[in-house]
């Protein structure tokens, strides 16, 4: 630590106080206590000048050992909200997906809602699970959603105990968990041909057939704009900002391709047919996924309750959510006995690459063009 000893004039004499610099950068100032009178020898002078570097160490261990106590009081006084806004939000944001921020703040939210907002070491395992049959019984949540949302509430507290701002983890090792049957099945063949036949012509119907043609997340594709797609190249760009993972190239296969070729005329006959609407908005802004009207953003909500009303009217099983689309994808490919796992996990983002793969992360998918035309 850098700090410097220096006289000041006080009066009839001098007093000798330590400079330095804290944690933030702020410049601070200590008194010794050591004095010496104005006329002092040179001798007297040096003297003083030693007992007050001495002096001035230990007045600076005492003085951050102090202020880690007031900052270590201070976190365990923190309330919840103010401890997520300043620290867990910004470290969230910095290293997951914009979705996976939403998704964490929906779920403290709703625990702050109904437990309350309190000081970060009061909460205790009786809130979580008063919290659990809070949304089962009274708000009439399904049980898989709300595995999801303790999830994130247990992570939250994992992080704040992970970096010192409770002493305790009320949550840890505890399994909070509703037992669900797995909703991650496929479409059988019959059921997807079923699904592609009954939403035939309708705009639900191509964003349906985009999604199981490639197997991208439904919160991957309502964000894909036009400047992410080449229909040149016959592929499109997944930034790291929208995806779970890394970003990715997903290649498009004929009928992917296709899909894309017709949503692009459905953006030019609408830039054509309502100028004014699209007047300082340029192609590549537009998403790929639009409203029916304007240019606005395809909203997630939106393409899963025209999915449930096209599979309700198509008399198809009520266990199969859209993302059964994306496992559909995968499953489909994989019964070709030519299909390869490692080129499969690449196109769905499911590889973790090591630092040379790393390296070709933009143009690796790309060689698994042939996997994507498997489907």
């Amino acid at each position: 630590m850098d700090y410097a000893v220096y006289p000041f004039k006080r009066k009839n004499k001098y007093r000798l106080y330590v400079r330095f610099k804290d944690e933030n950068g702020e410049r601070k100032h200590l008194s010794t206590g050591i004095t010496y009178p104005l006329k002092a020898s040179k001798k007297r002078r040096k003297e003083a000048q030693q007992e007050a570097k001495q002096k001035a160490a230990d007045l600076l261990v005492d003085y951050f050992k102090e202020q880690r106590i007031l900052e270590e009081e201070e976190s365990r006084a923190m309330e919840l909200s103010d401890y997520l806004d300043e620290y867990y939000w910004p470290h969230v944001g910095a290293t997951c997906a914009d979705s996976t921020l939403v998704s964490y703040q929906g779920a403290l939210n709703h625990f702050m809602r109904i437990i309350g907002d309190k000081l970060i070491d009061e909460y205790d395992r009786k809130m979580i699970s008063k919290y659990k049959i809070h949304r089962l019984d009274k708000e009439d949540i399904a049980k898989t959603t709300i595995n999801i949302e303790i999830r994130s509430i247990k992570a939250a507290f994992s992080w704040a105990y992970k970096n010192d701002f409770i002493q305790n983890h009320p949550y840890k090792g505890q399994d909070f968990m509703f037992k669900t049957k797995s909703k991650k099945r496929e479409f059988k063949r019959y059921e997807i041909e079923k699904l592609i036949e009954h939403t035939e012509g309708k705009h639900i119907g191509l964003v349906i057939k985009l999604a199981y043609f490639t197997g991208m997340r439904i919160g991957e594709m309502t964000q894909i704009t036009w400047d992410m797609v080449s229909l040149k190249e016959r592929y499109i760009h997944i930034p790291e900002d929208i995806t779970k993972t890394n970003e990715r190239m997903i290649p498009l296969g004929k009928k992917a391709y296709y899909i894309v070729k017709m949503l692009g005329n459905i953006l030019e006959r609408k830039m054509e047919q309502a100028p004014q609407k699209y007047k300082n908005v340029t192609r590549e802004e537009c998403y790929l996924l639009q409203k029916k009207r304007g240019h606005g953003q395809y909203a997630r909500r939106s393409i899963q309750d025209l999915f449930r009303k096209e599979m309700n009217d198509a008399g198809l099983p009520k266990e199969l959510t859209f993302h059964c689309l994306r496992h559909s994808f995968a499953t489909h490919i994989l019964e070709n006995p030519n299909a390869d796992l490692f080129g499969v996990s690449k196109l769905l983002g499911h590889t973790t690459p090591n630092v040379t793969s790393n390296f070709y992360v933009h143009t690796d998918a790309l060689n698994y063009r042939q996997i994507a035309e498997m489907i």
